[in-house]
């Protein structure tokens, strides 16, 4: 089968595609719908039941209310609890109750709910009350202008609710004293009827009716609220038809004290409430795909999409057999069933959404969802992009407003505007921000724009706060990687470069080794990088030549800096000299076996006439790595701009105090880095040996060992001799001495009768067949073995 792309397998919603879905819409209020005044969507029962997926939670609560309210055994619990976060489907599942109570839905629009045989209440056959904690204002009160009075407690709502201008008149008192009446008031208004109460979001109203004092001066209206719940379930349990809705918020809304209070006077109730009470949640997270598509589209061609399906599970699978960084749950054929599930949308999108933005107060839960799905899906419409297979996270547009707010300053996080217009998408015309300059280069080879894309979704995971912030290099790939229609898609590699690059350019991006996330601060990174490109080269330069004559020291050997040409290195047979040649005039690479030409020279030849060297086995070489000079200087430039921001007072001062650690472990570090890269740089030593022929010069090479942070020597001429002993081509005082007969064979001149120890020193600094002489003791206690034992007779 061949792929197609959601605009050919999904149709949304005309109210999607012409923007219809009003911010409001999404906010469903129970008051309104009992009003009269709703939406159409909510306020009519067809049409908002042919928008509502009918998730277990919803068709739970409908089939034991109508079970309680009717009578029936399966309505045993006169108490039901729901509870999740605002947007969680609280509000919109009393809506559904609502409908079905007050007599007025056709059977048919909750047939998929109840069945198609179920019994539905007729019209005013039950007594239904509502009360939503927003709009009960306790100081304000709550206007029912018909009757021209007003209500200013849980008790006295309910009360006119229930009973009208008389039921209130029984709750007068109590209200106008703050004081919750018993459970006599509903013995009195609702007896033994079918009765539905509704309480929306209390804890809304509890937070006001804190500063509200009673009477007596002795309590608050906040505790006799409570007061009163506990009678209204004390109530509802001794009935047969009453039931009590009520909904909690989670602990993390901006009304999590009050619930906690409520949520802890109702424990200690449970002697009464608890054989009679039920918890359920509306929505499952298993549910928000369902009730996202649902709402947002009208057909989903999910058959249509297996294709799709199938040609991702082998995508994935194909990129991690070239071991892409992906993680292994997207090679399961679970993963390819959660893509079914989640379709059109990418499994990675609503998974960040429900786990992680909607833990966001503000951004309300499935109701936040839909919210932001409903733009995105308008402007994805609207430009119709080739191989839109699914709707990944960066599918979501930064650059349209709504989106942008949405995820910044409705989410209390205005700080990401920035974020998003300096590392994402730039809003001017004319500009770009450093994503767009990444993906230019892409673009113009006929690429997506990567940087944008990576952008975007690790954006999505860094509105949420503390350990949950940012996403793992893995997840990332995964959300962004795409397939083709021809059996192919996008290069890992070419995907992780972009990613390389965004973070070198990136003003707020960060990485901590585990997880990439934005940052509403400049990332030390980012001011240290841009603070290295103020370095000029040269000073990275001379500061590299600086520390080089302080990392080579004289002692066995002495160092010979720089030279540019044979004068410059002395011809004798004092301590043997250590030629450190300049990084940019002279570097090889690994391949490169035969010296340098400048190496070649200067040890041919001596002074300015370019006369041949006398002392040859007295002089070595230290020439850098070719690949390894770059990442030096890019080292050592870096090192001098820690050390520029740490030197400016009056820049660090905008630096908080742990930022101010960090620089100053930065600066202590990047010195370390700094003599690490000289030393991997310097790595190849010439030295002089028969071995290495006559085209080489007799120069052979030799590659000192890799050094790590650990493990690097302050003086490095110590790594060059422990080389060079382990080659047998230096003698120390630590060696065993030279026997007489080996020297005189390999160092006496054949054609002199004798030889003076100076003359026997000259020659192991002229002979390359011999050690390097280091110290000179040791040829006095060759002699003096020689005198011992007749080889000089």
């Amino acid at each position: 089968m061949i792929m197609q792309s959601i605009f050919d397998l999904c149709v949304p919603r005309d109210e999607v595609l012409k923007g219809e879905l009003r911010e409001d819409i999404f906010a469903a209020r129970l008051k309104d719908v009992m009003d009269g005044t709703a939406d159409p969507v909510y306020q009519d029962p067809s049409t908002f039941f042919e928008n509502t997926f009918p998730t277990s939670g919803l068709k739970t609560l409908l089939h034991d209310a109508l079970g309680r309210l009717g009578g029936d055994a399966a309505g045993k619990n006169a108490i039901v609890r729901l509870e999740t976060a605002f947007g969680g489907g609280k509000t919109h599942n009393l809506i559904a109750l609502y409908h079905v109570a007050s007599g007025k839905t056709p059977a048919a629009s909750v047939a998929a709910l109840l069945g198609k045989s179920a019994k539905l209440p007729k019209p005013g056959a039950l007594v239904v009350a509502g009360v939503v904690g927003s709009d009960l204002d306790p100081t304000i009160g709550m206007d029912h202008a018909a009757d021209k009075l007003k209500t200013y407690t849980l008790w006295g709502e309910l009360a006119y609710q229930l009973g009208g201008r008389a039921g209130y008149a029984l709750a007068k008192e109590s209200e106008e004293l703050k004081a919750a009446p018993g459970t006599g008031l509903f013995e009195t208004l609702v007896g033994d009827k079918p009765a539905l109460i509704m309480i929306d979001e209390i804890a809304r109203h509890l937070r006001a009716a804190l500063a509200v004092p009673t009477a007596t001066k002795r309590s608050t209206l906040a505790d006799q609220t409570i007061a009163f719940l506990m009678s209204l379930l004390e109530f509802a349990a001794s009935k047969e038809h009453c039931l009590v809705v009520l909904t909690l918020a989670g602990p993390t809304d901006a009304f999590a004290n009050e619930t906690a209070m409520l949520r802890q006077k109702l424990a200690e109730a449970q002697s009464v409430v608890s054989r009679q009470e039920r918890v359920l949640t509306p929505t499952d997270e298993s549910e928000i795909s369902a009730i996202v598509t649902h709402r947002l589209f009208k057909s989903v061609n999910r058959d249509g999409a297996q294709a799709v399906f199938d040609t991702y599970a082998r995508y994935y699978a194909g990129v991690m057999d070239k071991n892409a960084d992906l993680p292994q749950r997207c090679t399961r054929a679970e993963y390819t069933k959660e893509m079914g599930a989640a379709y059109p949308f990418h499994p990675e999108l609503l998974t960040t959404l429900s786990l992680k933005t909607s833990t966001i107060p503000n951004f309300n839960q499935t109701r936040g969802a839909l919210r932001l799905l409903a733009w995105t899906m308008r402007a994805l419409w609207q430009k119709r992009p080739a191989d839109t297979w699914l709707i990944h996270p960066h599918h979501l547009d930064l650059a349209q407003a709504q989106i942008a707010e949405d995820l910044t300053s409705r989410l209390d996080r205005p700080k990401f505007k920035s974020v998003i217009e300096s590392d994402i998408v730039s809003p001017l015309l004319g500009t770009s921000a450093k994503a767009q300059d990444v993906d230019q280069a892409l673009i113009a080879s006929g690429k997506p724009p990567y940087a944008q894309c990576l952008a975007t979704t690790i954006f999505l995971h860094s509105l949420t706060q503390g350990s949950a912030s940012g996403v793992d290099p893995a997840d990332l790939m995964l959300a962004v990687l795409e397939p083709n229609a021809s059996g192919g898609g996008d290069d890992p590699a070419v995907v992780a470069r972009a990613l390389e690059r965004l973070y070198d350019q990136a003003w707020f991006l960060e990485y901590d080794g585990h997880h990439y996330r934005f940052k509403t601060e400049p990332s030390l990174n980012k001011i240290i990088a841009d603070e290295t490109a103020l370095i000029a080269a040269t000073k990275a330069k001379a500061e590299i030549e600086t520390r080089i004559k302080q990392i080579w020291k004289r002692g066995y050997f002495k160092p010979v800096y720089f030279p540019v040409e044979p004068a410059d290195v002395d011809d004798d047979a004092d301590l043997p000299k250590l030629v450190l040649m300049q990084f940019e005039a002279v570097k090889i690479g690994a391949g490169d076996i035969e010296p340098p030409a400048l190496v070649r020279r200067i040890y041919e030849y001596k002074g300015a006439m370019d006369s041949f060297r006398t002392y040859q086995n007295n002089i070595i070489f230290l020439v850098a790595d070719a690949d390894q000079v770059d990442n030096m200087v890019g080292v050592a430039r870096r090192y001098l701009a820690i050390g520029r921001i740490v030197g400016d007072a009056e820049r660090m001062s905008e630096f908080n105090d742990e930022q101010k650690k960090a620089l100053k472990k930065m600066g202590e570090a990047a010195e370390l880095d700094v003599r690490i890269a000289i030393t991997k740089t310097y790595r190849y030593l010439y030295y002089p040996s028969p071995d290495a022929g006559k085209s080489n010069s007799f120069l052979r090479r030799e590659t000192l060992p890799a050094q790590e942070q650990g493990d690097v020597e302050k003086d490095q001429s110590n790594v060059v001799l422990r080389v060079l002993r382990a080659l047998k081509k230096v003698q120390t005082a630590d060696d065993e001495i030279l026997p007489a007969a080996y020297v005189k064979s390999k160092a006496w001149d054949q054609n002199q009768a004798s030889m003076t120890t100076e003359d026997l020193r000259q020659a192991f600094a002229r002979k390359i067949g011999l050690r390097m002489l280091l110290e000179v003791n040791q040829l006095r206690k060759t002699i003096q073995n020689g005198v011992q034992t007749g080889v000089w007779i």
